[in-house]
């Protein structure tokens, strides 16, 4: 059965889900992470574990499952996406264009911050998306919106240039179209910030379904 459009995104819940029947070290965010970070190349486990901030044993795990679930193969190169994981991937695409760790000041969130693009899908309410960055082992979150040329912080500053030149020269190098947001968590390391970035941006995208 073909997976297409949002249900893609869906399939991908349920699958996380699965996973996540027991704790482990890693998250569902984790699993959507690894399908970005991994694109259409071969990805080593050593990779990821630096990609993501994880162990050995969690990556390992972590790659157990979604291989069961038909989202990747291995071999000797390292993991790669199957096909039914290469339209999850183009799905969230549309959706995350861009996702990096970047240096900010007036904005960080945390002692690391990333930064992810959301297009085309429903704006998350900032105060409960700071508060579930938190919950799940995040510093903090901040929501900036992309407006005539200007990134906004909501009832802050229409012009984020006008609080930090440096933090706006910094976004702008991302993919940024009229009416997209920003999303930045912030964690102590890479590990939190990532597990509560990725955890973040499932919840958002299975929500357009």
């Amino acid at each position: 059965m073909s997976i297409t459009g949002l249900t893609a995104l869906e399939s991908l819940k349920k699958l996380v889900q699965e996973c996540m029947e027991h704790p482990k070290d890693y998250t569902p965010g984790h699993v959507l992470l690894t399908i970005i970070q991994t694109g259409e190349g071969s990805v080593s486990r050593a990779k990821l574990q630096k990609l993501l901030g994880l162990g050995d044993g969690s990556v390992r795990s972590m790659v157990k499952c979604m291989k069961k679930h038909g989202l990747i193969h291995t071999s000797a190169s390292g993991s790669r996406l199957t096909g039914r994981g290469m339209r999850i991937l183009r799905q969230v695409r549309l959706h995350v264009p861009d996702l990096r760790k970047t240096g900010l000041d007036y904005l960080s969130v945390g002692r690391v911050n990333y930064a992810a693009v959301l297009r085309g899908i429903e704006p998350p309410d900032v105060l409960k998306t700071r508060d579930m960055a938190v919950r799940l082992g995040g510093s903090g979150a901040v929501l900036l919106t992309v407006r005539e040329k200007s990134l906004e912080i909501p009832c802050v500053a229409e012009d984020l240039r006008s609080v930090s030149v440096k933090d706006h020269e910094e976004l702008s190098k991302m993919s940024l179209k009229e009416k997209d947001f920003i999303l930045i968590v912030g964690g102590d390391d890479d590990c939190s910030a990532l597990r509560a970035l990725g955890s973040i941006l499932l919840e958002l995208l299975v929500r357009q379904a």
